[in-house]
């Protein structure tokens, strides 16, 4: 007779708040319906770079935090519709942190963004992804511009990163 094996899912602290699994499964649904048909500079669908993001979180929280980075940019979603859908206050403030708004100038927004140890681990990720040359066909002055404004946030960002998992590590202990 087969032996049942129990699968492990990740319990939310509190018993009244979605199981993190569940809540990650939400915002990938939410990340495909709000980029459908969207595509990024290279004609790729854009929900490509947002998985590839999520996916490369190394907890639950960066891996959310992932899922949604760009759902406020490329929608007309508010901060308050995704805590309607149950999504935690520490994962909208990062939220908040990680997103452009309006005509900020980028060293603004990158100001802003290492305010909160969350929004500056998935950031890493998501210049991670946007500076993969891999993803890139033909590079044009234009990519490179680009490429170089990120490449000093992304050099700014991973020191942060490493200082935020330190902290992280030392808490669990």
């Amino acid at each position: 007779m087969p032996r049942k094996v129990a699968v492990s899912r990740n319990k939310a602290a509190n018993p009244n708040e979605p199981m993190a699994d569940d809540l990650f499964v939400k915002a990938i649904r939410l990340a495909a319906k709000v980029h459908s048909g969207q595509v990024d500079r290279f004609g790729q669908p854009f929900l490509l770079h947002v998985l590839r993001v999520a996916t490369r979180g190394v907890d639950n929280d960066e891996r959310l935090l992932g899922a949604l980075h760009d759902v406020l940019e490329r929608s007309d979603l508010t901060i308050l519709d995704l805590r309607r859908k149950g999504f935690p206050a520490h994962v909208l403030t990062a939220l908040r942190h990680i997103t452009r708004v309006g005509n900020e100038s980028y060293e603004s927004y990158i100001d802003r963004v290492v305010k909160n140890s969350l929004a500056v681990r998935v950031k890493v990720h998501d210049l991670g992804d946007k500076m993969d040359l891999r993803n890139i066909g033909h590079m044009t002055v234009a990519d490179l511009q680009r490429y170089n404004k990120q490449l000093v946030a992304y050099e700014r960002l991973k020191k942060l990163e490493v200082v935020a998992h330190a902290r992280m590590a030392l808490r669990r202990k």
